[in-house]
C-alpha cells in the first residue's frame, strides 16, 4: 500500500471514528439505533449489487423487505430477538466451511435469491446486535467492541507486512497472512486487558474479557475472509466508493458482521456489565 493511499485510508477511518463516537456518547438508546441503520442502509445497498440485484425496482424491494425485518425485531420481545441472533451466529458457522472450501464453493454466490436471503439475516443481525450491546452497556460498550475489531485489524495489518510469510487463505485473500493474524490476536487480547480494566475496575476478571475477544478476534477473521471470497467470486475488489481509501461500508465492516452477533450473545455474562 502506497503512502497516499495509507494516509488517506487513515483519514477516512479518523472521520468515520469520530462520528460513530459522538454518535455513542450523545444519543441515547432509541436515537442511536436510528443512527446505526442510517449505516445499515448503505450496507444494504451494497449487499443488494454484489448479490446481483440490479435494477432499481430490485433494490427497492430488496430495501423495503430489509425494512420490514429491522422493524420486525425492533418490535419482537427479547427472546425472539435473541432467537434471531442464536441463527445468525449459525449461518457464519456454516459460513467457515465456504470460505474453507472456496472456490469451490464458489456456486453459493451465483444465486441472486441465496445471497439475498442471507442478507436478510447477516445485515439486520449485525444492526440488532449494536443495539443491543447499546441496551446492556451503553454506548460506551459499542465503541469498546468497534475498538477491538479496529485494534485486531490494525495489529494484522502491520504485523503482516512486518512478519508475514504464510498465507492465511490464500485462494480467498492473497494479502492475508498467518503472522498477521497472529499479531492481530495479540492486538486483540490487549484490548481484551483493557475492557476488564475499564468495565470491571481491574483486572481480576480478565479472564471472561479475554475469552470475549478471542471470539470478537476469531469471528472478525470470517467475516473478513466470506467478504473477501463474495466479492471474489463477483470479480470485484470493492463493496463500493464511499469511504476514501476503503472502498465500500461493507468493506469496512466486514469483521463486525461477524463478530457483532456472537459478542451480543455472549457479552451479558461479562464482568461488569448489567443485563
Amino acid at each position: 500500500m502506497t503512502l497516499p493511499l495509507l494516509r488517506q485510508r487513515v483519514a477516512s477511518a479518523f472521520a468515520l471514528a469520530v462520528v460513530v463516537i459522538a454518535a455513542c456518547i450523545y444519543l441515547p438508546a432509541p436515537w442511536l439505533a436510528a443512527f446505526l441503520l442510517l449505516l445499515v442502509l448503505v450496507a444494504v445497498r451494497e449487499w443488494a449489487k454484489l448479490s446481483g440485484i440490479e435494477t432499481r425496482a430490485g433494490f427497492v424491494a430488496y430495501a423495503v423487505l430489509m425494512a420490514a425485518v429491522v422493524a420486525g425485531l425492533w418490535l419482537a420481545p427479547q427472546g425472539w430477538r435473541h432467537g434471531f441472533l442464536h441463527v445468525v451466529v449459525v449461518l457464519w458457522i456454516a459460513a467457515i466451511v465456504v470460505v474453507w472450501k472456496y472456490p469451490a464453493s464458489g456456486r453459493l454466490f451465483a444465486s441472486v435469491p441465496r445471497m439475498a436471503g442471507i442478507g436478510l439475516f447477516v445485515i439486520p443481525g449485525t444492526w440488532l446486535a449494536l443495539v443491543e450491546l447499546a441496551v446492556l452497556g451503553g454506548g460506551r460498550l459499542v465503541i469498546w467492541f468497534l475498538a477491538a475489531v479496529a485494534a485486531a485489524d490494525i495489529g494484522a495489518y502491520f504485523a503482516g507486512r512486518r512478519f508475514g510469510r504464510t498465507k492465511l487463505a490464500p485462494s480467498v485473500s492473497p494479502g492475508k497472512t498467518l503472522e498477521g493474524a497472529w499479531g492481530g490476536g495479540v492486538t486483540a487480547l490487549g484490548w481484551g486487558v483493557v475492557g476488564a480494566w475499564y468495565f470491571v475496575g481491574g483486572l481480576g476478571a480478565v479472564v471472561p474479557w479475554l475469552g470475549a475477544v478471542a471470539v470478537i478476534f476469531g469471528a472478525g477473521i470470517l467475516g473478513d475472509l466470506f467478504e473477501s471470497a463474495f466479492k471474489r467470486s463477483r470479480g470485484v475488489k470493492d463493496s463500493g466508493a464511499i469511504l476514501p481509501g476503503h472502498g465500500g461500508i461493507l468493506d469496512r465492516v466486514d469483521a463486525v458482521l461477524a463478530a457483532a452477533p456472537a459478542f451480543a450473545l455472549i457479552a451479558a455474562g461479562l464482568p461488569g456489565l448489567v443485563s
